[in-house]
């Protein structure tokens, strides 16, 4: 619908609802909001700022708040900085310190019919559309590689690097794509691929120190961690539907926590390929995140055994 919410949760006592002056901020953006991020996108400042994608624009705001006088009197505002008018319709984007730079965030929009657009802050670098395009499949990027990795319609992994697209042929035009064919100019190159034989719902990179990354995979039926040269590390078959997930770190060494929902209401926690445990949810989830929560807050929630090991 085009409606943008802040909300700032804090219920005065356990078991406390939702309360009114939980919503920050609300705004009628007038166009569907594909996704949200949060970076430094602003040039000149390293502040963090609000990327708001729509399916043919790209917009981004500062988002400030300030301190009223009464109980309910504190305020959000949010000011658009600039705006990118997309040529071509928008699937996702994704971000990050393409190419090594320092303390700024570039964004990268996979479009509709294949094309990775990059924005400098608020400039507009260039365009390259993917080789052998049908879909647009989900898109992230991984910093320690420098690279933007995607799952195609061939239902293969593919990973592209940031050198490679700056200095691939300009596609302005869709075209151009046929020429590079012939041999006029650099052809875009995929750094690696790895056949995974399902579609994929999601990709995420996860890096907990700068020697090792790791690339997860959500399919149809199966998730993937594959190294970040895409050698597969390890893969567990799933019995059911899946329908979010999200890696995160473990407490023990060398392994990797999952979150995986599904759509039979369940929300499963794997170390590695070690089911450790499941719950029922009464909605099916679509997302998931890790958050902290206080020791205090635990010890009600968790039995003494629990927290002892």
């Amino acid at each position: 619908m085009g409606y943008l919410r802040i909300f700032s949760p804090h219920p005065a006592k356990t078991g406390d609802g939702a309360q009114a002056e939980d919503l920050l901020l609300e705004v009628d953006l007038r166009d569907p909001v594909l996704q949200v991020e949060v970076g430094k996108f602003v040039s000149g400042t390293e502040m963090l700022h609000l990327a708001v994608l729509h399916s043919r624009k790209l917009c981004v705001y500062s988002v400030s708040g300030t301190l009223g006088n009464v109980e309910h009197g504190n305020q959000c505002q949010m000011k658009l900085m600039y705006e990118h008018n997309l040529q071509r319709t928008a699937c996702n984007m994704t971000y990050g310190s393409f190419g090594g730079v320092k303390g700024r965030d570039l964004i990268c929009i996979q479009s509709m019919d294949g094309m990775l657009m990059v924005f400098e802050q608020e400039s507009y670098a260039f365009g390259r559309f993917l080789p052998g395009f049908l879909l647009p499949g989900p898109l992230a990027y991984s910093s320690r590689t420098d690279s933007f990795l995607t799952v195609s319609s061939c239902q293969q992994v593919e990973s592209y690097k940031y050198q490679v697209l700056a200095f691939a042929t300009d596609a302005d035009k869709r075209q151009e794509t046929e020429q590079q064919k012939l041999g006029s100019g650099k052809r875009l190159v995929v750094d690696w691929t790895l056949n995974i034989g399902e579609q994929a719902l999601d990709i995420c990179i996860v890096s907990f120190n700068q020697s090792a990354s790791s690339v997860f995979v959500l399919g149809e039926r199966n998730f993937f961690c594959l190294k970040d040269n895409g050698q597969i590390r390890f893969m567990k078959k799933l019995d059911w539907s899946p329908s979010c997930f999200l890696p995160y770190c473990s407490v023990s060494e060398g392994t990797i926590n999952t979150l995986i929902g599904n759509h039979n209401n369940m929300l499963h926690i794997y170390q590695d390929v070690t089911l450790k445990w499941a719950t029922q949810l009464p909605h099916i989830p679509v997302a998931v995140r890790v958050g902290c929560l206080q020791f205090s807050l635990w010890k009600h929630l968790l039995p003494s055994s629990t927290l002892e090991k």
